[in-house]
């Protein structure tokens, strides 16, 4: 809230320091830079820009605040798709700096977000942009941070997925995606094999024990194709060691599950459970 606060503190102040003392681009992009930043580097295209982004129209209407999103709110700048593209303006700031910008309306709404002008504004108006850049990254440093986080995660994840092996004292072996398999029962029916059509029962939870999605009735089990892209890496796995009868319980890091984006429920990064019955390999 407080954030907020100070940020619509701050446009008003950029509001009252703009007044109508704008420049103008030959693209026909008007602009107006607050205390601008002598010693800053500007943004290049494939940059990641930290800011904050507010944009309304001409009697103020607000239809964009990137505070009511995230307090650190990222884009990356692009080459301008159009004449007076608001990126020409963001490549006009350094860290530090506030701007306001003006953009023909009708571009803004065909150009950048590919739809109509709504019924409210008026064709010929402007949308005003009212930014303050925090920070520019460079794509290579941005590529290198979002790697090291990855990395990170990954490793907290098998922290958490050890801890719960030896926990749970589960006696099973990691594949080589990083699934822990542990049979419960053995089967004695036939193999599933990658292109078999399975049915399988099935319960799948979070580490806590949460349950998020299940199949458990042996009159409507789940079907499924061994091997197919339909399935996640870890299933794929362990059905390819079960035979017919047998039930297996499978820890599966996200790497072998949803991810870095997640699924329904499942949040980026999370490791899982699954308890899989196979009931029939069919031909």
């Amino acid at each position: 809230m407080f954030k907020q606060i100070a940020f619509l503190l701050s446009t008003l102040l950029l509001i009252s320091s703009c007044g109508k003392k704008f420049n103008k681009l030959e693209s026909g992009l008007e602009y107006c830079i607050i205390d601008a930043k002598k010693n800053g580097t500007n943004a290049k295209p494939g940059d990641i820009l930290n800011l904050n982004m507010l944009y309304k129209t001409e009697n103020d209407t607000v239809l964009f605040n990137s505070q009511a999103i995230s307090d650190s709110f990222r884009l990356i700048l692009k080459k301008p798709q159009y004449s007076g593209d608001i990126n020409e303006g963001l490549a006009l700031m350094q860290p530090g700096d506030s701007a306001q910008f003006k953009i023909d309306a009708e571009k803004f709404y065909n150009e950048s977000l590919k739809q109509s002008l709504p019924h409210y504004i008026k064709p010929g108006s402007k949308i005003i942009f009212e930014v303050r850049l925090t920070k520019i990254t460079h794509l290579k440093e941005y590529e290198k941070e979002l790697s090291l986080a990855k990395k990170k995660k990954r490793d907290e994840e098998t922290t958490l997925v050890n801890n719960y092996v030896i926990d749970h004292n589960l006696k099973g072996e990691f594949l080589p995606t990083g699934t822990f398999f542990t049979v419960i029962k053995e089967g004695k029916g036939r193999s599933a094999n990658a292109e078999n059509i399975v049915d399988v029962l099935y319960t799948g939870s979070f580490l806590d024990g949460t349950v998020f999605d299940k199949r458990t009735d042996i009159q409507n089990p789940f079907r499924c194709k061994v091997g197919s892209n339909g399935l996640v890496d870890g299933w794929n796995e362990a059905l390819q060691r079960m035979k017919e009868g047998g039930k297996v319980v499978v820890v599966l890091p996200s790497n072998s599950a949803y991810g870095e984006k997640g699924y329904g429920p499942i949040p980026p990064y999370t490791p899982i459970i699954f308890e899989i019955e196979l009931l029939k390999v069919l031909k």
